[in-house]
């Protein structure tokens, strides 16, 4: 076995190296901001990092053999030469079969160089298995599998000539892999780097010679001596801070390679991968963690303009592999399945996907080559159990800065509330903890930093769903894809976060009004427990020109499901642009608004918490009857409302300004303020200094002459996890929180439709571009 000497050598070394990482890297964005474009970048990453690689394999190859392979033979190793690589019938040269058996059998680290060969053909069975360390400098030297198995590393080797590890450490750089039974290369192990290599493609880099099972196939069979709690929080606090943008995330990449340098990280980078018959990259084994996957074509040809599709997923990650890093540069698309498949179950630490083109070409916008079904696909989530309990608390994090858009994975839209579960982001099966953030899922740029003004590039399906609890969606632009923006979905699905987003438009073109989503903006059906929006000022939604309704509840499922889903200080306005619809829809009255009626009918979402009504100073009966219609006083506005709903209850008004006589016909809201009342057990409001008689009086800020106010209700009473009492209360106790932590206490959360539209005049300031982001 090696010595605790050669292991910590090694460490030292794989350290020093995965620092060159972060130059790498922004060296790679320089490149891409300069219009070089991903090929120009991904051969510099090619030349760097072979030149980082190879400064930091010298400190192990004190006593390593260098192959000069120079026939393009597949002759074996004569059996009869036991002191240099030789060819059998032909031992003045050294064949690639032959580097491999000889260097198995010699101690350290070797290199193996082509001279004079471009080419060459397996024909005597499959490459011998690599049981040593090697650095192969392929020059773009052509594997022609020739239908026979090709490069097979493993981390299993002869101890004798320490090679405990196996061929841990190796680097396969500048090869071309094809025509291959199986994969194009299996790397059992760690500490691999594969950069500037074509697999699946042939030295163009643009015709297909496809291996018949995955490009690269990356598992471990040695443990990781430590994944107890204490190890991987204290990873874990090592951890950076997490990016917003895309000019964070290279630093990222960098600053986490050198937090996960213990693990032993594997590199994939700079290469062509595509046409192959199994997935791109599979990614295997809770012995696999810290995998860097950037700058690669998955699925695309040399240019990532041309799809040569792998028939499997772009990008798999699988078998509880975890703390892995896909981005940034990849452009992954063109595959057969999706573009990245996170199915990677109970995880230690999470995986990070980040600034990667999934379903996008990499700068012909004139081409369609989304991935066959969904751009990301993720069923994770954190390990809870007492050894080895995940401290972030997270299975994946999606973003910031991947752009998530044309993947064609349709829904049947002549069926709009339902459909096949195919969307940008999938979050389904067992996930729980995973985050999507800052992405953009639906438009397009190009090149990478360019928005372009085109509805052209939606995902076929909808933005994103999620059907499992204890997700956030946050910071994100959902925009122009053909089913809903976001979808929420299943009778089990609670504690869905969706903060910050923007859903039928882009902050690069503010009063663009042609990038919404088919059908709904937010779409929650049966779900529980779902946050849209937030009390922080930054927290709200901007929800404007999706063709439908800008939120929508449906299919509520009375006590046990559809209810607790919370709406608080978004803009969701301008909605139905092409069917009929409203800004906010409870289920009483289908898409379209709801009349005064009583509540908590069986099966109707948010127990069809009824909408506070504005006095409009005619009104005929009721408690607004005298009552004034909204008016200024002073700096502030004065408005008169009623209520018809539950009690005893809290309740949380919020009040806004519009600029039309209906929200849906609006081009600008602006909130305004709120209101905390109660009510009595007749459901009306319950008197008090702002209530009398079952009307209340609110003051609230500023409008501007010619706009008009309009205002929700949302039931916010304290509930207990044990239901009590003989009251409507009774019925109800809270969900489960984030991660399955049942709450002690929560708030009922029912938010309201909009109320009746009523004009003003006065005094507000408008944010510049209208849309208030």
């Amino acid at each position: 076995m090696n010595t605790p000497t050669v292991r910590q050598e090694r460490r030292r070394s794989r350290r020093s190296t995965l620092q060159t990482t972060g130059r790498i890297m922004n060296t790679m964005q320089s490149a891409h901001r300069r219009g070089k474009g991903l090929r120009a970048s991904a051969r510099r990453l090619s030349t760097l990092w072979l030149a980082g690689a190879m400064l930091g394999a010298l400190s192990l190859q004190a006593h390593a053999d260098i192959y000069n392979v120079n026939v393009s033979s597949d002759a074996p190793q004569d059996p009869a030469i036991t002191n240099k690589c030789a060819a059998q019938g032909d031992t003045t040269h050294c064949s690639l079969r032959a580097a491999i058996m000889y260097g198995n059998t010699r101690a350290g680290s070797h290199t193996i160089n082509f001279v004079g060969v471009t080419s060459i053909t397996v024909v005597n069975g499959g490459l011998p298995q690599m049981r040593a360390p090697y650095t192969v400098n392929g020059n773009k030297v052509v594997i022609n599998g020739n239908g026979r198995p090709c490069l097979d590393l493993t981390d299993s080797g002869t101890a004798a000539l320490g090679h405990a590890d196996g061929a841990t450490g190796s680097k396969i750089l500048n090869l071309v892999i094809g025509n291959c039974n199986g994969n194009g290369i299996s790397a059992n192990g760690h500490s691999y780097t594969f950069s500037g290599n074509y697999i699946g493609v042939n030295v163009t880099g643009a015709v297909a010679m496809p291996n018949t099972g995955d490009g690269i196939s990356l598992s471990a069979s040695h443990v990781y001596p430590d994944t107890s709690t204490a190890f991987l929080s204290n990873l874990y606090s090592q951890f950076p801070v997490q990016p917003v943008d895309a000019s964070a995330v290279n630093a990222f990449q960098s600053q986490l390679a050198t937090a996960l340098a213990s693990l032993d990280p594997v590199l994939v980078t700079g290469n062509v991968i595509a046409g192959n018959g199994g997935d791109g990259i599979e990614i295997f084994s809770q012995n696999l963690a810290a995998v860097f996957v950037s700058g690669n074509m998955i699925g695309t040809d040399l240019t990532g303009n041309i799809a040569i599709a792998n028939g499997g997923h772009g990008v798999n990650l699988t078998g509880t592999t975890f703390g892995n890093m896909i981005g940034p540069g990849n452009v992954i698309s063109g595959n057969n399945g999706n573009g990245i498949n996170d199915v990677s179950g109970a995880v230690f630490l999470p995986n990070f996907i980040m600034g990667n083109r999934i379903g996008l070409s990499a700068a012909n916008q004139a081409v369609h080559i989304g991935n066959a079904l969904s751009g990301i696909y993720v069923d994770s989530k954190p390990d809870t159990s007492g050894a080895s309990y995940n401290p972030s608390f997270t299975a994946a994090v999606i973003g910031p800065a991947n752009i998530i858009s044309d993947n064609k994975g349709a829904n049947n839209n002549a069926f709009p509330d339902v459909g096949a579960d195919y969307a940008g982001v999938m979050i389904t099966g067992a996930s729980n903890g995973v985050k999507v953030l800052y992405n953009t899922i639906g438009l397009a740029e190009f090149p990478t930093g360019t928005p372009i003004n085109s509805a052209a590039f939606g995902n076929k399906g909808d933005g994103i769903i999620v059907t499992t609890t204890g997700n956030a969606i946050t910071g994100n632009t959902v925009s122009a894809n053909a089913r809903h923006g976001i979808t929420v979905r299943g009778s089990s699905t609670n504690s869905t976060t969706i903060t910050k987003n923007l859903v039928g438009i882009s902050a690069n073109f503010a009063n663009v009004t042609t990038l919404g989503n088919g059908v709904d903006g937010i779409h929650i059906e049966t779900a529980a427990s779902t946050t849209v929006g937030g009390p922080g000022a930054s927290d709200r939604n901007v929800i404007v020109a999706n063709k439908r309704n800008g939120i929508k509840l449906y299919n509520g499922g009375g006590d046990t499901s559809g209810w607790a889903n919370l709406f608080q200080r978004n803009r969701a306005y301008g909605n139905a642009k092409a069917l009929p619809g409203v800004d906010i829809d409870l289920e009483h009255t289908t898409n379209a608004a709801d009349f005064d009626h009583s509540e908590f009918p069986a099966n109707y979402a948010n127990r069809d918490q009824n909408t506070p009504q504005i006095c409009t100073g005619n009104d005929a009966s009721g408690p607004c009857v005298g009552g004034a219609a909204p008016f200024n006083v002073g700096a502030n506005t004065s408005a008169r409302w009623t209520i018809a709903t539950h009690g005893p209850a809290s309740f949380r008004m919020e009040f806004y300004s519009i600029n039309a006589a209906t929200t849906t016909a609006a081009t600008s809201m602006v909130f305004l303020g709120e209101q905390l009342i109660t009510t009595d057990a007749t459901g009306k409001p319950a008197n008090s200094g702002a209530c009398s008689a079952g009307r209340c009086t609110a003051t609230i800020g500023p409008v501007s002459t010619g706009r008009r106010i309009v205002m929700t209700a949302t039931d916010v009473t304290p509930l207990t996890n044990v239901p009590s009492g003989s009251g409507w209360q009774g019925q109800l106790k809270c969900f489960l929180g984030n991660n399955g932590i049942i709450l002690s206490a929560c708030n009922a959360n029912n938010t309201s439709e909009y109320s009746n539209v009523v004009v003003i005049t006065g005094g507000d300031v408008l944010f510049a571009n209208g849309l208030d982001f």
